[in-house]
């Protein structure tokens, strides 16, 4: 029996070897899947950095291009405002087939203003209808508004000014209006409410395309 005691010693000593070998096998193992997760982290970080440089420039971008947008969007709109200055809109003017717009306009036009044919002629730019020609079964039989494009802004504002005391316009029904764009006439119909109260204050108003000054003091509806 005693000389079974030192195999017994070596065999447990050699199986604690194995065990520490298998552990530190084990470890070195860990050791890499660690320094892989390492190099894994290390270059989500550093793609995370590189996505977030890119998002701050991308939305530095869009910030540029939304005030770009918003400032062409109000450049566009003043353009068309100015192009709609020189205009007036008649409506209740009844259609005929084959008319001669132009100079229908014009024979109404000498009986506001006390100008010749002729000097209207090289006044008035073009007359046109608005949108298309209504169909006979259509339920609408108003008539289209006509836009008149003047030459000269004192000729507009002259007749702008006469057409609303003007004979010809109660006979044939018709009215002379400034040609606002939709969003202004929209504008116009929020803030006329607070231009009616103003004037009924007794206080100084002016009434433009979008706003109001009311003593000198700008509103734009909300």
């Amino acid at each position: 029996m005693k000389l079974q005691v030192p195999e017994c010693k070596e065999d447990t000593a050699n199986a604690i070897l194995r065990a520490i070998g298998e552990l530190n096998t084990k470890m070195d193992n860990q050791t890499i899947i660690l320094k892989s997760i390492e190099k894994r982290i290390e270059a989500n970080t550093v793609a995370i950095e590189v996505n977030k440089t890119a998002i701050s420039e991308l939305q530095a971008s869009v910030n540029l291009l939304k005030k770009e947008n918003t400032s062409l969007r109000i450049s566009c709109e003043d353009h068309a405002r100015y192009k709609r200055r020189w205009n007036l809109r008649v409506t209740g003017l009844p259609e005929k087939d084959d008319e001669n717009l132009r100079e229908s306009m014009i024979r109404i036009l000498t009986r506001i203003i006390p100008v010749s044919v002729d000097r209207l002629r090289e006044t008035v730019d073009t007359v046109h209808r608005l949108g298309k020609k209504a169909g006979a079964a259509s339920a609408n039989n108003r008539p289209r508004a006509v836009i008149i494009q003047f030459g000269m802004r004192t000729m507009l504002d002259e007749v702008w000014r006469k057409s609303k005391d003007a004979n010809v316009c109660k006979e044939m029904h018709i009215s002379f209006k400034e040609d606002f764009s939709k969003e202004d006439r929209i504008a116009r119909a929020k803030l006329w409410p607070l231009v009616q109260e103003a004037r009924r204050r007794g206080k100084r108003v002016y009434l433009k395309e979008g706003f109001a000054l009311i003593d000198n003091r700008r509103l734009v509806p909300d």
